[in-house]
């Protein structure tokens, strides 16, 4: 019979707790488990005492990863057991939220739409929209307009009705019908307004269109910023203060202007982008409040 080793004998009396648990063996965190819409493992973790409303480091609980990942039979499992669907996470998001838009840059997921019909639907905002224009800080000099009749050929293409009647358009067509535009304002280059706010809005949005044109012979370069800011018609907190665009994008295909007619193509064509971005930076501001 062969001898055992002195460091093999020791290794065999050692008591058994005293060798590593393995990481497979460990059951699955529930917030792990509704990330990855394991709903038998949530129920088998619910059994054993997991806390229902417990969070992450972001304060984001089971049914709001779920939803942000769009785990739809997840989502109604939790629901079903009480879930908590108006749980706020550390930036005041809440589930819908989650599954509505990405946390960062507002990008939609519109593969969600299961979940976002299991969770309750926010209220429909009623917005007013006042906007109006000045030069911004690029319109220096145009290669075929004197600077008088510069200010009056951006003044007759409206570029604070641009940006108005893009927003508007996508809050019609693309915005899920979660914001109603009820009150416009288009202001022009004046900071007067004949024209009072509805008292019955949710929220006032305040833009500053600022289109910036400047002589790079033998054409004008065209750049455009649009200043956003959103408050409370009541106390006048602001919500939201954001600029969109902006910049010249030199050698940018359709942003050089070989003469003033293509001025107000060029400026409506850089707005309309940028309507998205708005719409959904101000949706996320309300639901927030």
């Amino acid at each position: 019979m062969h001898q055992v080793s002195l460091f093999t004998a020791a290794l065999l009396l050692l008591p058994a707790v005293a060798l590593p648990t393995l990481a497979a063996d460990a059951p699955m965190d529930i917030l792990q488990a509704a990330r990855s819409g394991k709903s038998k493992e949530i129920e088998g973790l619910l059994a054993k005492g997991a806390d229902l409303e417990g969070r992450d480091k972001e304060g984001r609980t089971p049914l709001m990863l779920a939803a942000q990942y769009g785990r739809t039979a997840t989502v109604r499992m939790l629901l079903g057991k009480g879930a908590k669907a108006d749980a706020r996470d550390t930036r005041r998001w809440n589930a819908y939220m989650l599954a509505l838009l990405a946390p960062s840059g507002g990008v939609v997921h519109s593969t969600h739409n299961a979940v976002l019909k299991l969770l309750p639907q926010p209220k429909r905002f009623r917005l007013a929209i006042t906007a109006s224009w000045t030069p911004g800080k690029a319109l220096f000099s145009s290669c075929f307009l004197r600077p008088e009749e510069m200010t009056q050929q951006i003044r007759e293409i409206h570029p604070d009705g641009m940006a108005i009647e893009a927003l508007r358009h996508y809050a019609a067509t693309t915005g899920r019908d979660l914001i109603a535009v009820v009150s416009t304002d288009a202001r022009g280059n004046s900071e007067i307004s004949e024209r009072s706010t509805p008292q019955d809005v949710d929220a006032v949005l305040t833009l500053l269109v600022e289109p910036g044109l400047t002589c790079v012979q033998p054409a004008d370069q065209l750049s455009m910023s649009i200043h956003a800011t959103l408050n409370r018609p009541d106390d006048q907190t602001t919500l939201l203060e954001k600029t969109f665009g902006g910049g010249v994008r030199i050698g940018m295909r359709g942003q050089v202007a070989t003469n003033p007619n293509q001025y107000g193509p060029i400026y409506a064509s850089w707005v309309k982008p940028e309507a998205g971005p708005m719409y959904w930076a101000v949706l996320t501001a309300l639901l927030q409040d």
